[in-house]
């Protein structure tokens, strides 16, 4: 089973590279999802998303980045966005 080091805020499946926002507290696995949530905060209207993301970047709002490789003493997420803790196990949902 393939290990995916974060799991997309819109789709809810496992990634390893994308977009993050801020410190972590959401990740985007396709640049459409970092738009569309960029524009969900409002006063974008009549904007390009080129100069949405620009600004967004230049504010330190969010970056790319690719995990390369999974720690065994890490948690990691499967496909479909199930957590899983080091040893392998699914974590309870409950």
């Amino acid at each position: 089973m393939e290990k995916f080091a974060r799991k997309c805020d819109a789709t809810g499946r496992g990634m390893n590279e994308g977009y993050v926002v801020g410190d972590g507290e959401m990740y985007f696995s396709e640049e459409q999802h970092l738009i569309d949530w960029l524009r969900s905060r409002g006063g974008m209207e009549g904007l390009s998303d080129d100069f949405i993301l620009a600004e967004a970047y230049e504010s330190d709002e969010y970056y790319y980045t690719e995990w390369e490789e999974i720690d065994d003493d890490d948690e990691w997420y499967d496909e479909d966005g199930n957590l899983y803790d080091e040893d392998g196990n699914l974590y309870d949902e409950n």
